[in-house]
C-alpha cells in the first residue's frame, strides 16, 4: 500500500473561505484519504503571509498549488486520484 498524499491547506484566522475549505475538505477527504496539514500563514515564523495573503485558502498537493480561494470537490478529488495512480503503480 502506498503513503497517502500530503495536502497543505494554508488558511489565516477570522476566514469564512478558510472554514468553508475545512469542511470541503473533510468531505474529500472522506472519500479519498490524505494526510493534511493546516498552515496559519501568520503563525510566528511563517513565510507563507506574503506569498499567500490575498490567496487564501490555498491548498497544496505534495508542495504544489493545486487550489486557491474554493475548494472544488470533484476536480479535488480527480487531482487526488490522479496523483494517487503517480504515486501508486500497479
Amino acid at each position: 500500500m502506498s503513503a497517502l498524499l500530503r495536502l497543505t491547506l494554508f488558511t489565516k484566522t477570522n476566514c469564512g473561505l478558510c472554514i468553508t475549505a475545512k469542511e470541503a475538505l473533510s468531505r474529500v477527504q472522506a472519500k479519498v484519504p490524505f494526510h493534511l496539514d493546516q498552515v496559519d500563514i501568520y503563525a510566528p515564523g511563517q513565510e507563507s503571509a506574503q506569498k499567500y495573503m490575498f490567496d487564501v485558502p490555498v491548498i497544496e498537493i505534495n508542495g504544489k498549488v493545486a487550489m486557491m480561494h474554493r475548494v472544488d470537490e470533484p476536480k479535488l478529488i480527480d487531482i487526488l486520484r490522479k496523483e494517487q495512480t503517480k504515486c501508486d503503480p500497479a
